[in-house]
């Protein structure tokens, strides 16, 4: 009776130890799972959001826009314009509402724009028009044309319905151009910290880079990662999006290497090209993947079940040779007594 006992505990022990594997191992492909949501909002629409003009010094462009009204009020539209910047390394465009000059300012380059007024739900298509000096600078130069929609005839105690978007503007003029680009990080992160260790996926890739030259690029291409064998684990693109990077201004860009199992170490290749010449950047980065909490459970349970069965196997050795000392022990009794 006593051996069954010790039987049924030591195969209950190691369902308990297998449990804890198997939901450790659920959690983290829950956690893979999670999507995020997108949200939406409403007000006017113009297009297209971004510009990307080669000019020559001297010489007139025109543009077309349009504007839509998604309000349900009636608005009559002015513009402005601003110069902007990199807002942080996404890439977020900081709008200048200053009156600072700069040397890679559109704002007097672009022609007045007559006001309009437009029902809900209506649009006009106009063209905008930019003048480049004779004398401009070779290189970026940069501004975004905003309309903002107010409510016509309001009273002076009444709140106007105001509604702004605008277009951006990168404009490449001419001349003496130089495009440097240099890359500054190629690296694994978590969050906002950087790491070549991960205990699973999805492993996020970062690259970074800094323009220290004159004038907007776009550094594209891809990273190939593989594993210990040199199989490819995944191939990532990079500025899929074709953001740029503007003069002085760092950019980051995230690639995801996900709904992959992976285990062990792997080498990250990144290959990059950007300019009209053609200008190539490569670089190397080895991360590893080692599942280390399953692994450190999974060892504590077998060390734990180790020395249960040790415990178990001396405490029924010594019941064992408690029975045979007992009965030796009457027999020799039953002896002395005849």
């Amino acid at each position: 009776m006593k051996r069954r006992t010790i039987i049924s505990f030591m195969l209950a022990l190691g369902v308990v130890s297998a449990s804890l594997l198997q939901v450790h191992t659920i959690h983290a492909q829950s956690a893979q799972n999670q999507t995020s949501g997108i949200t939406a909002t409403e007000g006017m629409q113009i297009s297209p959001a971004r510009v990307e003009l080669n000019a020559e010094p001297g010489k007139t462009y025109t543009v077309p826009l349009k504007v839509t009204n998604v309000t349900s009020s009636n608005l009559t539209f002015t513009y402005v314009v601003n110069d902007f910047g990199q807002k942080n390394e996404t890439g977020t465009p900081n709008i200048m509402l200053d009156d600072v000059p700069r040397s890679a300012s559109i704002k007097q380059w672009v022609q007045p724009i007559s006001t309009f007024n437009l029902k809900p739900g209506e649009e006009i298509a106009f063209d905008a028009t930019l003048k480049v000096p004779a004398d401009a600078e070779p290189g970026g130069h940069y501004g975004i044309v905003r309309f903002s929609g107010n409510e016509p005839n309001v009273s002076g105690n009444g709140v106007g319905l105001s509604a702004s978007a605008g277009t951006i503007f990168l404009v490449r003029v001419a001349g003496d151009i130089k495009e440097q680009v240099n890359l500054i990080t190629f690296s694994g992160a978590k969050g906002d910290s950087f790491s070549n260790f991960f205990e699973s996926g999805p492993v996020t890739l970062v690259t970074r880079f800094k323009n220290t030259g004159n004038v907007h690029v776009k550094p594209t291409g891809h990273i190939e990662v593989r594993d210990i064998f040199g199989n490819v684990a995944g191939t990532l693109d990079v500025n899929k999006d074709l953001g740029n990077v503007l003069p002085g201004s760092v950019r980051r860009f995230e690639s995801t290497l996900k709904d992959k199992p992976l285990f062990g170490p792997y080498t990250a290749h990144l290959s990059i090209g950007y300019g009209t010449a053609g200008q190539a950047i490569t670089e190397d980065f080895t991360f590893w993947v080692i599942p280390y909490k399953p692994i450190l459970l999974g060892l504590l349970s077998i060390v734990t079940l180790f020395f249960v069965i040790r415990l178990l196997v001396k405490r029924y050795n010594r019941y064992i040779i408690s029975q045979v000392t007992g009965n030796h022990g009457k027999d020799s009794s039953k002896k002395k007594k005849r």
